[in-house]
């Protein structure tokens, strides 16, 4: 354990996740314990804790198996901020990553990408966060789009697939997780036999995060969104891409209203990894 101002710096564990709930309620983030466990079990999480053993800050670092990895749940309770640990904790999780030889990325804040430039981190894909907040609207597709049906067994080879496609790897470990929390409104595209696109999500503190919505269209994303949508008492939260325009004019008339903006950034790439043309929502910043 190395110590900082009083401060002791551990492997988050299984026994600290009360403390890293009460973190992310303070910041008046999403996440739940099942969201913690995923970096527990599929990447690595830190912690900071005071000199009363509370748990002061966190930070975590999900690694993909095509050579870059995630970095997210920077949080650091209020009564600690501004000494430096955030910062500390990100240069960890950095570490992490590149003696894993993984380029580090992340989904920042306006105010998080003034922290991350400086660092080298170069900027990549606008992405904007929606939120419905009233009661759900009726909803519908956009012209031309496929039909959409509940998510079966037997549409998962296709799923991680067309994932593996838009992400830019196999993520299947992440995205079991997902289905088993999304199983009344993750749902596929189809035309014929074949499946054009897929839409997962997961139970969160304050909202239903849907996401991801991989698709091959708009037309098609907005289709899944409104099949999803549907079955979904609000709040919900959608991130998605700024480029997708006509998903969010969908967005705008089904009750979602714009909240906040992030920008995805990979350290000293200009290129990010996957394909933002079938990326048309993401899971989440801290996930991807």
């Amino acid at each position: 354990m190395e110590s900082t101002e009083g401060l002791q710096e551990h492997a988050l564990l299984s026994a600290d996740l009360e403390g890293a709930q009460g973190l992310v309620a303070q910041a008046g983030w999403n996440q739940v314990k099942a969201d913690w466990r995923i970096f527990l079990e599929l990447g690595r999480a830190f912690g900071v804790k005071d000199v009363g053993g509370a748990l002061a800050a966190t930070a975590a670092v999900l690694p993909y198996p095509s050579g870059f990895g995630w970095i997210s749940m920077v949080l650091v309770d209020q009564a600690h901020r501004r000494r430096g640990i955030a910062t500390r904790l990100l240069e960890r999780c950095i570490d992490a990553l590149k003696n894993a030889c993984m380029i580090p990325v992340l989904d920042a804040t306006p105010a998080g990408r003034e922290v991350y430039r400086p660092l080298g981190f170069r900027e990549g894909w606008p992405i904007h966060r929606w939120r419905r907040t009233t009661s759900p609207a009726v909803t519908s597709p956009l012209p031309g789009a496929p039909r959409v049906r509940a998510m079966e067994d037997r549409d998962w080879r296709a799923v991680l697939a067309l994932d593996a496609e838009a992400f830019g790897c196999n993520r299947a470990p992440l995205l079991e997780r997902l289905r088993e929390r999304s199983r009344s409104f993750s749902c596929v595209a189809e035309r014929g036999d074949r499946v054009q696109g897929f839409l997962l999500g997961r139970d969160g503190r304050v909202a239903t995060q849907i996401g991801p919505v991989i698709a091959g269209s708009e037309e098609t994303a907005a289709a899944l969104a409104a099949w999803a949508a549907a079955r979904l008492p609000s709040p919900v939260i959608v991130d998605a891409l700024e480029r997708h325009s006509s998903f969010a004019a969908w967005l705008a008339s089904h009750g979602f209203q714009k909240e906040r903006p992030y920008t995805r950034m990979a350290l000293g790439r200009d290129t990010l990894f996957g394909e933002p043309a079938r990326t048309i929502a993401i899971a989440g910043p801290e996930l991807g």
